[in-house]
């Protein structure tokens, strides 16, 4: 394990978010639903096994354990999710019906929380979280 990503996490910044969703197809109605939201973000951390809550629009909760794949939900339906140590990355791997697309978390020198977010034709935003 690399590093412990355990807090509440609120947002505070976006890079390239409307393009990454386009590059989803999400619908520009939804888009901008999607930018003006102010998720937050609680991690549970015990060494390899995590709880990780979102709270936007919508609330979810994932449970799991790096390495194990698990069932998870993005807009398009389920998914099976594919968590691993990418260094100090969590990342996780999923086929969506768009593509592959890939999700990476980890705290950088500045102390934030940074999402990474790529679509399945390569475009990428960053979610960048403080801790509370």
């Amino acid at each position: 394990m690399a590093v412990n990503l355990s807090g509440n996490w609120r947002f505070v910044e976006s890079e390239n978010f409307d393009a990454f969703l386009e590059a989803l197809g999400v619908d520009p109605a939804i888009r901008q639903v999607a930018k003006s939201a102010s998720p937050r973000e609680t991690i549970q951390q015990d060494g390899d096994t995590f709880n990780i809550k979102t709270i936007a629009a919508k609330t979810t909760e994932i449970k799991f354990k790096v390495g194990e794949e698990f069932e998870g939900e993005i807009q398009q339906g389920e998914v099976k999710i594919r968590p691993t140590w990418d260094g100090s990355k969590l990342r996780f791997e999923f086929d969506s019906p768009k593509g592959k697309q890939v999700q990476e978390r980890e705290v950088r020198a500045d102390g934030r929380l940074y999402l990474v977010l790529t679509a399945p034709d390569g475009t990428k935003s960053t979610r960048i979280f403080a801790k509370e």
